[in-house]
């Protein structure tokens, strides 16, 4: 349970930083895709089940709010958090070196499928200018800020799982 509400308070707080804070910031034109961090990095650290659950309701939540049909931004959350979650068994989980590159290559992917579905298929071809001024700065962004959040992620999910060693003792 108390997990449970922890990856509630994570999503909407990364929700409500990307879309408010962030968005709203001069800083860069650029917004970092947080919801994506938190799929991708609890998919990798937690596993291919978690990952799916935590990128389904992500993308639930970008649809109820964003989108046009319920299911856009779900499925790729979904799939993203799936395949990292897969990829997370087969590679150490501390080196930074690892996660970072996934966590390009699924916000390059993300932005990817955002464009053949959202603008390709209406017409809009202008690839070049969609890559320079949404993908690459929001990739960049993002890799950034996965340097500082994956390693809180991390450190957040080793200390539930020494609390949930220690209840499962006591219960025993």
């Amino acid at each position: 349970m108390k997990r449970f509400l922890f990856y509630t308070a994570i999503v909407l707080c990364s929700f409500l930083l990307q879309n408010n804070i962030f968005a709203c910031s001069s800083l860069i034109d650029a917004t970092p895709n947080l919801l994506l961090i938190v799929t991708f990095s609890f998919g990798f650290i937690r596993g291919k089940k978690e990952g799916m659950i935590l990128g389904l309701c992500c993308g639930l939540l970008m649809d109820v709010c964003f989108g046009d049909c319920v299911g856009y931004y779900g499925l790729i959350y979904l799939i993203i958090g799936y395949v990292n979650g897969v990829l997370g068994q087969l590679f150490y989980k501390e080196f930074l070196n690892m996660p970072i590159f996934l966590c390009i290559l699924s916000d390059f992917l993300y932005n990817l499928y955002i464009y053949v579905f959202g603008f390709l298929l209406h017409r809009r071809l202008q690839i070049v200018t969609y890559v320079e001024q949404v993908i690459l700065p929001e990739v960049v962004y993002t890799a950034v800020l996965t340097l500082v959040l994956y390693k809180f992620f991390l450190n957040l999910n080793s200390r539930f799982e020494n609390f949930e060693k220690r209840s499962a003792k006591r219960f025993v």
